[in-house]
């Protein structure tokens, strides 16, 4: 064969390899399960001013809540352990212009291993978040409140990172974010 037979031989294989590999990473993006994420305020600051608020005076806690919009069923690494503990985050930008990101503060662990809930179609997990100081890195219960609370726009986020624990047990991975909204902290 000649050199020009070969690159052109070549050139078609390598061609055919990208088509193959395009279409199995689309395969693949439609069959990983769709979730969304969302914050659920504890109550709404005034009629006059419909932001919303997380009231920690008389609920001490508010909601993330996330859904599986899928078909198929997903498996989400449980809180109690580290493998999904550190899952959840927020990103806190203040009137100042200051991003910050609260998450889960490390602690040690006295029994740790990997277990998962499984989330049906259309099921959803109620992550409880109530931003205690010594669960939290950069709590902004730490700041004192004004007697208008602490405005701020927020954004949560639910990360898990791939692994051999992850994929051992058929744990989602990847990231998703809500919106950044704005907020006011009590």
């Amino acid at each position: 064969m000649s050199n020009r037979l070969i690159v052109r031989y070549f050139n078609r294989v390598l061609f055919g390899c990208v088509i193959v590999l395009l279409a199995l990473q689309q395969a693949g993006a439609q069959r990983s399960p769709t979730l969304t994420l969302q914050i659920i305020p504890t109550t709404y600051s005034s009629q006059s001013s419909p932001i919303a608020a997380i009231n920690f005076d008389y609920t001490n806690h508010f909601h993330v809540l996330l859904t599986n919009t899928s078909t198929a069923p997903i498996n989400l690494f449980e809180e109690w352990n580290s493998f999904g503990y550190y899952g959840l985050s927020f990103e806190i930008t203040y009137p100042d212009g200051r991003i910050v990101r609260v998450g889960k503060a490390i602690r040690g662990w006295d029994k740790n291993f990997p277990s998962t809930i499984t989330i049906e179609p259309g099921g959803y997990y109620v992550f409880n978040v109530t931003f205690k100081p010594d669960q939290w890195e950069n709590s902004p219960l730490l700041k004192r409140p004004t007697t208008r609370g602490i405005p701020c726009r927020m954004r949560a986020i639910y990360s898990i990172e791939a692994d051999q624990y992850s994929r051992g047990e058929h744990a989602w991975t990847g990231k998703i974010t809500t919106a950044e909204r704005p907020y006011i902290i009590w």
